[in-house]
């Protein structure tokens, strides 16, 4: 080449006159084939337009879709394709558009039919055609309509003609468990006056089709159906879903309704009467409840313990305990609901002939003669007012610092003191009393504040100003049973039990109490030395007893001595009759002898024997004859130094007049002892 060119120095020129208009026409042909020939990417649309040779766009359009000048709702799909250019060119190449799981995507069509005028959102017309806006053409053609869509993108990829619909994302709703979702409308048929939930339409899918709901003349506002747990398809545009609570009622709970829509309650009812349960799945469907004629207001029937899916702009719920019964005590029913106890007109123990009864049946609004026992309720304190009644005993006291409230009775006497009684009453309601102690008194506090106590203050004042006051208090026991008896008396047209009253103190005036102490205090020593006098008198009587007892002893040993030295003198006697019958005869015997011998002794003998004679009528005199005789015989007996008796004689006699055996033991060794000791001459 630089030999060519050393040689030729034009060749350069010549070269470049002879190829350059084919390189120019090559250059031109490759810029004019980049710009006919264009390769849209495989994720990739393009976007054309046409710039010259063809139709205007009608009025109010501002897309292409056939030979008008503009750009093009019709795009290229991935691939080379050949354009007519400079007639048509691509002016944009866009992704396509992908909707995750989570998301959906919301349509606003930059072109189409005009909308509705009072529309918000656009219905979807052209929904067969378009292929999920993926064909813009068929959606202008089959009356698409400008502005935000109905129709949404659910999760997927898509060929989305960027300049005609606009994508915009968002998140599904997600209702978690133990939550739900309220809705309201944003678009649709305006709410009748005095409605105040937008009522269920069907085929909306739990508004996943805001189309179809508006077709179904489905309702602007707050919506009586609502979302439960879940995940959702919501165009968040037409319809706001705002997340409440579900309603939770726990173990010893239960749930008050209160309904905000429905028919409207006649006009002495108090709550409503609610329909089937079962029906209306416990208030979780709303449109069930005003099918069956759910009233607007207060409900009859309460929710038990559960998890209830409940609308709170239909249904407002509120929480309340169970009703608790305890041992020893009843609940007494009063019915807000029922039938009038006007008909109830029959005569009964409860309410006089042709006037109307307190105390009703089962059935009747009123106090229920029934009443319930201890356990657990769930009671609609709407429906029944509870009182509870106490059935065990109740003490009610009038004492210092009494639990009760009652202070001590302050009366006067019939003297005029001033006196303080202290005063406890137990009572108690049978179960089956109940009824009739409410229906009275209202209450068991009523019955004590307006009946036990001014009935036992006027009885005792009553007592009290009858009675003296030192009296009073030592009649205590007598008055406590009067007073005992009025109260029972007057209580029982109650149907109230009294089960005691007792004075429980008396506090007399403190200068009667001193003069009362010195006249006790003067009685009692009084009583003390009457008591003392009496205490000597028989310590006196004792000691005379005691000294007699004392004696009693020697007494009986001599009288016993007496009764043996008699026995003895007996026996004596009898030896000695024998003896001086011998001693006669032989005296006899002797004295004839003797007389012949000794006539001249006769007259001494003579003297000597008046002398004994005389001796002995003074012994006879002193002693008795059968003593002297005794004597004698002993003295001749004691002279002989005979034994003629046994020294110790133990008798087994008893009786009034005997003696025992040890007495007569002692009493003969006495007697022994006496005859051992020699008789002085």
């Amino acid at each position: 080449m630089d030999s060519l060119m050393n040689q030729n120095p034009n060749f350069i020129i010549e070269t470049i006159i002879t190829y350059g208009p084919l390189c120019a026409a090559l250059l031109a042909l490759l810029w004019l084939l980049t710009r006919c020939i264009v390769n849209i990417g495989p994720t990739e649309i393009g976007i054309l337009e046409r710039r010259f040779f063809g139709q205007s766009l009608p009025t109010g359009r501002a897309f292409a879709t056939g030979l008008e000048v503009g750009v093009l709702a019709k795009y290229l799909q991935p691939g080379l394709h050949f354009v007519a250019w400079p007639l048509m060119a691509v002016i944009k190449k866009v992704p396509f558009v992908i909707i995750s799981s989570d998301e959906l995507g919301v349509i606003t069509a930059a072109d189409g039919e005009t909308m509705p005028s009072g529309r918000i959102f656009a219905e979807d017309k052209a929904g067969d055609h378009h292929d999920s806006f993926q064909d813009p053409v068929g959606f202008l053609t089959h009356g698409g309509i400008r502005g935000k869509q109905l129709r949404f993108l659910t999760n997927g990829t898509y060929k989305i003609h960027p300049l005609l619909f606009h994508v915009q994302k968002i998140l599904k709703t997600k209702i978690p468990e133990g939550l739900i979702g309220v809705v309201t409308a944003s678009d649709g048929l305006a709410l009748d006056n005095g409605q105040l939930l937008g009522r269920h339409v069907e085929g909306h899918d739990h508004f996943q089709k805001a189309e179809i709901f508006l077709q179904a003349d489905g309702q602007k506002g707050p919506q009586i159906d609502f979302l439960r747990p879940g995940s959702y398809n919501i165009l968040t545009d037409v319809f706001t879903v705002e997340m409440r609570k579900a309603t939770q009622i726990i173990e010893d709970q239960i749930g008050l309704v209160e309904a905000r829509d429905g028919a409207p309650m006649e006009r002495n009812e108090i709550v409503a009467s609610t329909p089937d349960l079962a029906k209306h799945k416990g208030y979780q469907d709303g449109e069930a409840f005003l099918q069956c004629g759910g009233q607007r207001g207060p409900q009859e029937t309460v929710l038990r313990p559960g998890t209830y899916y409940i609308n709170p702009y239909l249904f407002e719920v509120s929480i309340r305990p169970v009703t608790v019964i305890n041992q020893g005590e009843v609940g007494v029913l009063i019915s807000n609901i029922g039938r009038d106890p006007m008909d109830l007109t029959e005569a009964s123990p409860e309410s006089e002939s042709g006037k109307l009864r307190h105390v009703v049946p089962e059935g009747y609004r009123g106090i229920q003669r029934n009443v319930i026992g201890p356990g657990k309720y769930n009671l609609n304190p709407l429906v029944f007012s509870l009182v509870k009644v106490p059935t065990t005993m109740r003490s009610v006291e009038w004492a210092q610092d009494a639990q009760s409230g009652f202070n001590p009775f302050e009366v006067v006497s019939h003297d005029g003191f001033e006196m303080r009684v202290e005063v406890r009453c137990q009572y108690r309601i049978q179960p089956e009393d109940a009824p009739y102690v409410v229906q009275r008194l209202g209450s068991v506090a009523e019955l004590e504040r307006n009946v036990i106590h001014p009935q036992i203050d006027g009885i005792f004042r009553a007592q009290v100003s009858r009675s003296p006051a030192i009296s009073y208090q030592q009649n205590r026991a007598v008055e406590q049973s009067a007073a005992e008896n009025a109260v029972r008396d007057d209580l029982l047209k109650y149907r109230v039990d009294v089960v005691s009253v007792m004075i429980t103190n008396i506090h007399l005036p403190e200068a009667l109490m001193r003069t009362t102490q010195q006249k006790n205090l003067a009685e009692q020593e009084e009583s003390m030395f009457d008591a003392k006098k009496k205490a000597e008198e028989r310590r006196i009587e004792f000691e005379k007893t005691k000294s007699e007892a004392d004696q009693q002893s020697p007494l009986m040993q001599a009288r016993i001595g007496v009764e043996i030295t008699e026995h003895e003198a007996k026996q004596t006697q009898k030896r000695a009759e024998g003896e001086a019958a011998r001693i006669r005869i032989t005296a006899i015997a002797e004295a004839e002898r003797t007389q012949a011998i000794g006539n001249a002794e006769a007259h001494v003998t003579q003297v000597r024997g008046e002398a004994q004679a005389k001796a002995y009528q003074d012994q006879v005199k002193a002693l008795s004859a059968q003593g002297v005789t005794a004597v004698e015989l002993i003295k001749a007996i004691s002279a002989a130094g005979l034994r003629i008796t046994p020294d110790v004689i133990v008798s087994g006699t008893t009786g009034s007049e005997g003696s025992g055996g040890l007495v007569q033991a002692l009493l003969a060794q006495v007697v022994s002892q006496q005859i051992k000791t020699p008789v002085a001459k």
